[in-house]
């Protein structure tokens, strides 16, 4: 058998031409890299335009002539105490550092909206927005001619908002060369070399103020994302996340560590990192026997078990339909499997069964209060505030007559909705409306015409109005004898 040899040419051809296309396919994704780039510019450009027009300015105090002007904290101060109740409709929030524009909070919640996102989201974007474009003016021009990516401009921005003017200055000075150089560790200690230079007594009260941000969260936490939906949670599992003290974290760590070893010695065979996870509930077990105030340990009684709480929510056909049940524990606001939930019973000590409650009837009453009762069944149909993008627990919300209870909206669950206090506030003072689609369904309206649809598939794309059409208007005859000669077609 005889081969031949491939033809020398040819293979240089087709290695020149792969490369060829290595290099194009590198070109076209390092062009779709500078237009993502010269978008989020862009966008950052028309975020600064917002601001001067939804911001305290000189409308309401003398000697501010200057539309590019930022007004000071005594002015704002004074502006306040002018409007009176007005401040209740809608606030002045400082979303960046000393220097930067005071926006109105009703103007973020609407930007926030027209761009698909949550509000506390939009107030964190307008601040990082405004603390470039104001506190870090050089940072903000190496973000426009491209030389550093937005989102690590963004990253010193979050850094530089509790500063002084006179110190965020002066780190704009000091990463102006080096920008989208340096990681996020090297600008945090500069940050804080700054902070302590020029102010030392607001950095030692930062300090403080991280030891004030302790936290220990189970289940939904504001803090991460939520976890809500997810398969894991079917198994009857919930997320544990906190920020403690270093000395009880180290104690905290080692009765884990200790518990977990006891575990694996009289013979459990689970993982480490699952009797670790075991451990933190006998721990807190064993906690609920100590009585704290008199330093006295109580002997278990013999009906000690776990306390749970399950409210279960079940459509009709799950209770003649044959497969996978599934339920939702309600702390936590996550599915649970009737596998771990016939689990949990079996080991509780209390077992406390209540009433079965049809969602899809209309309860109401003859007032203006709304009643616990009804509470409870409208935070049960809205899980969450039905603001568009609001991830609020409904739990955490006011009872908000959809149809106002002076123009006729009765105090029923058919006209009753969660909102959170924020949008609550704006919905009753602000310049928007919304109105019930049906169970679960709601359709906002804002002053400028936008709509946004918010359902049980979550919250749409916004929508806008259809521009009128023209005014009739006459049309002078024509002169040309074209256009004034009859179609032939038309008989």
């Amino acid at each position: 058998m005889t081969t031949t040899a491939p033809d020398l040419a040819e293979v240089l051809a087709r290695e020149e031409r792969e490369r060829g296309e290595r290099e194009e396919a590198l070109r076209m994704v390092r062009s779709a890299r500078s237009n993502r780039m010269r978008s989020e510019v862009d966008e950052l450009r028309m975020i600064v335009e917002w601001a001067k027009v939804n911001r305290l300015d000189a409308d309401h105090l003398e000697g501010e002539a200057d539309p590019d002007a930022v007004m000071s904290d005594e002015q704002v101060a004074e502006l306040e105490a002018a409007l009176g109740d007005q401040g209740f409709c809608d606030r002045w929030l400082s979303v960046a550092g000393p220097g930067a524009p005071v926006v109105s909070e009703f103007a973020v919640m609407e930007l926030a909206s027209t761009l698909s996102m949550g509000t506390d989201a939009g107030l964190t974007l307008v601040g990082r927005v405004l603390e470039l474009k104001y506190r870090l003016p050089r940072l903000y021009r190496r973000v426009e001619e491209l030389g550093v990516p937005v989102w690590k401009a963004f990253e010193l921005a979050d850094l530089t908002t509790p500063l002084s003017a006179e110190a965020a200055e002066h780190v704009d000075r000091q990463v102006e060369a080096v920008a989208g150089k340096i990681g996020k560790r090297q600008m945090e200690c500069l940050v804080a070399e700054t902070q302590a230079r020029f102010d030392p007594d607001a950095a030692a009260q930062a300090e403080k103020k991280k030891r004030e941000r302790r936290f220990f969260d189970i289940g939904e936490s504001r803090r991460t994302p939520d976890i809500a939906g997810t398969l894991e949670s079917l198994a009857g599992t919930v997320e544990v996340t906190g920020c403690l003290d270093a000395a009880d974290a180290a104690d905290l760590e080692a009765a884990i560590h200790h518990t977990a070893r006891a575990l694996g010695k009289a013979g459990c065979e689970d993982s480490l990192d699952v009797r670790r996870a075991a451990a933190v509930g006998e721990l807190a077990r064993n906690q609920l026997s100590l009585d704290l105030e008199t330093g006295e340990i109580h002997e278990p009684s013999a009906h000690t078990g776990r306390a749970i709480e399950l409210v279960v929510h079940l459509s009709d056909e799950a209770f003649t339909a044959a497969g996978f049940m599934v339920g939702r524990l309600e702390s936590t606001q996550t599915p649970v499997s009737a596998e771990v939930i016939r689990e949990w019973c079996g080991t509780a000590g209390r077992i406390t069964v209540r009433p079965v409650i049809d969602l899809n009837g209309a309860v109401h009453v003859e007032q203006y209060e709304v009643p616990d009762r009804i509470k409870q069944r409208t935070r049960w149909t809205d899980l969450r505030c039905v603001y568009p993008h609001c991830n609020r627990p409904a739990d955490r919300c006011d009872c908000d007559h959809t149809q106002p209870y002076d123009e006729g909206g009765a105090t029923c669950t058919c006209n009753l909705a969660p909102l959170c206090r924020r949008h609550h506030r704006f919905k009753t003072h602000g310049a928007v409306t919304y109105r019930r689609l049906g169970p679960g369904a709601y359709e906002w309206e804002f002053q400028t015409g936008m709509t946004i649809v918010r359902d049980h598939l979550g919250t749409h794309e916004p929508q806008w109005p259809k521009p009128p059409p023209p005014d009739d208007f006459d049309i002078e005859p024509s002169d040309d004898p074209v256009l004034d000669r009859p179609s032939p077609l038309i008989e």
